[in-house]
């Protein structure tokens, strides 16, 4: 009996992220709000560099971008909490039930993150080959949108069973769409 409490009582360690993650999410809001509150500032007093409407395109984003990886955290930290601890009275889109949907927040994030990036890089005066750049963030999110697209038709089966059945009898098919009909008649 002892050996079990102990075992439920360790849920209870992640505290330690649920508490990390708030405490980083709230750094990167007040981070990205001084950043906005300086720039439109600087916007309205006229002391921005007279540039090119494209890079106050790129700050902004940047400045939401921080706002959005906040929040992101925040959402995590939020349902790490759900999961080990105990619900919360919260909205149902923002309640978490498995660790999926904390996955697939994490991989949307890195999406997010990426094309910010490269975003800022197009922007920017260099006399390197895009392409290469291109087709280096190209990959990685071409691959976590697979990850994401298949994690979520792997969530719409009822089953563990039946979902692992359907993703090999769709790969066994070579692009089929038969199994398809043959689910919807379930």
């Amino acid at each position: 009996m002892k050996v079990v409490r102990f075992i439920a009582g360790m849920r209870y360690f992640v505290l330690i992220p649920v508490i990390g993650l708030a405490i980083a999410a709230c750094a990167l809001f007040i981070k990205g709000g001084v950043d906005l509150v300086r720039f439109m500032g600087e916007l309205i007093t006229g002391m921005a560099e007279a540039g090119p409407e494209a890079s106050i395109i790129v700050e902004i984003v940047e400045t939401v971008h921080l706002f959005l990886v906040g929040t992101v955290l925040f959402l995590t930290s939020i349902g790490l909490y759900q999961l080990f601890i105990q619900p919360l009275p919260l909205p149902g889109w923002l309640e978490i039930n498995d660790i999926e949907e904390l996955e697939l927040n994490l991989v949307g994030l890195t999406i997010v993150v990426l094309g910010v990036n490269f975003l800022s890089i197009i922007f920017e005066p260099q006399e390197t080959n895009l392409a290469v750049y291109g087709i280096g963030y190209a990959l990685p999110i071409a691959a976590l949108a697979y990850f994401m697209k298949v994690r979520s038709h792997m969530s719409k089966g009822s089953g563990k069973g039946e979902r692992l059945t359907s993703l090999v009898e769709a790969a066994s098919e070579g692009g089929d769409s038969s199994w398809l009909t043959n689910k919807k008649r379930d």
